[in-house]
């Protein structure tokens, strides 16, 4: 049903364009979205709410109609699909997206050949919600593949945090043009903060794995599922958490959230608490003392600040066939433990040194920092804002 009114709505604006074109006269409208227009997270959030300072800019955050996050949004709104929110990205300067301009902000912009000159004239920053390290690129759909790499090849601008990832954004992710790729750091790092607090809290967040919807597997027998709830359920690890009155949130991935009823049947202690979809992440992330994950890219933002992260990576063999990672073991900054024995006794260890790492393995993530996190003076925004301009001059 929203597939046929956004086509009608875009329909719509597009008869609308030629009669409002000149209310839109010498407006500098930015654009910005993300999470497929549900949350108000990650880079988007972060360039928006910089971007509000600029006086000589009208900036629009794009939310869906229904999305629980939209009173979080300061300032002014657009509804996704909606006929106005059609109109006012013809008529933008700039849009600024997460995942893709058409998941983000302008629904079926590929379906409809009209609006493929508007996608041309309007300037496209790719903000990425994420490093690219951990997941060797795979398309999800081989039979459009093609379109969706000429789709972020058609993007201008392709921030990256490194040198590193900028190599395989342009060598063997999607292979964007050079020019487009450009060493910025992501906008979201500006906003994080050590925060310290009285409450010890550690922070577990497993990224998804694809095969198991593609091989319609079911959840409760899989090894991921059952690693998650055999960690968080440890009697070991719980007593450790109980005696030092230390909270262990776990936030599941976005893509897994529709099996979070799978995990009513865990029983869980009281120090043990799964955190919602809207959690806001990078509050989590400023307060917790350890990260554990396994190969998301949250774990560059953790690094950013400094803070000792665990890869749990049970299914590394698996994971490496299935998905495969461009950051090598040797480059991990982080412990690696493969098994959950070993994870609870590096959280135990890690804890019980003050939540720091033991010094040679401080000294030697700290060294490695460089290469995957180029600046870390919180002037990322002011980076990606100055591109832009230049861009735009040009």
């Amino acid at each position: 049903m929203n597939k046929l009114k956004f086509l009608a709505n875009m329909l719509i604006a597009y008869i609308l364009y030629p009669f409002k074109k000149n209310s839109f006269k010498n407006r500098k409208i930015w654009i910005v979205g993300g999470n497929a227009g549900e949350l108000y997270v990650d880079n988007g959030r972060a360039m928006y709410e910089y971007l509000r300072a600029k006086e000589e800019i009208e900036e629009y955050w794009v939310i869906n109609k229904n999305s629980k996050s939209a009173q979080k949004i300061p300032g002014k709104k657009l509804i996704k699909g909606s006929i106005k929110s059609y109109l006012y990205f013809m008529n933008a300067e700039v849009a600024l997206f997460s995942h893709s301009i058409s998941a983000d902000i302008v629904p079926y912009l590929f379906v409809v050949p009209l609006l493929k000159k508007f996608h041309k004239k309007i300037f496209k920053v790719f903000l990425n919600h994420g490093t690219v390290g951990f997941k060797v690129n795979h398309p999800m759909n081989k039979k459009t593949q093609k379109i969706a790499q000429d789709i972020v090849k058609s993007y201008d601008l392709n921030i990256c945090d490194s040198n590193f990832e900028k190599n395989i954004k342009t060598k063997m992710w999607w292979q964007v043009p050079e020019n487009t790729a450009i060493v910025t750091g992501y906008p979201r790092y500006d906003k994080l903060y050590n925060v310290k607090s009285s409450q010890k809290e550690i922070l577990f967040m497993p990224t998804w794995r694809n095969w198991i919807k593609s091989e319609n597997l079911k959840i409760e027998d899989t090894d991921y599922f059952k690693n998650i709830t055999n960690l968080i359920t440890d009697p070991k690890l719980n007593e450790f958490l109980k005696k030092n009155n230390i909270k262990f949130n776990i936030y599941i991935h976005q893509l897994m959230q529709n099996y979070l009823k799978n995990f009513d049947n865990i029983k869980l202690s009281e120090n043990v608490k799964i955190l919602p979809v809207e959690a806001e992440i990078t509050q989590e992330l400023e307060k917790s003392e350890i990260l554990i994950t396994d190969y998301s890219s949250v774990a560059y933002d953790f690094y950013y600040l400094n803070k000792p992260i665990i890869f749990f990576q049970f299914d590394k063999d698996e994971y490496d066939k299935k998905v495969g990672s461009y950051v090598k073991t040797k480059d991990l900054f982080g412990i690696q433990a493969k098994t959950l024995e070993k994870c609870v006794e590096n959280i135990i260890k890690i804890s019980e040194n003050n939540f720091n790492y033991e010094k040679n393995l401080k000294e030697k993530f700290e060294k490695l920092q460089p290469k995957f996190l180029k600046y870390t003076d919180k002037k990322n925004c002011d980076r990606v804002y100055a591109e832009i301009l230049k861009h735009l001059k040009k």
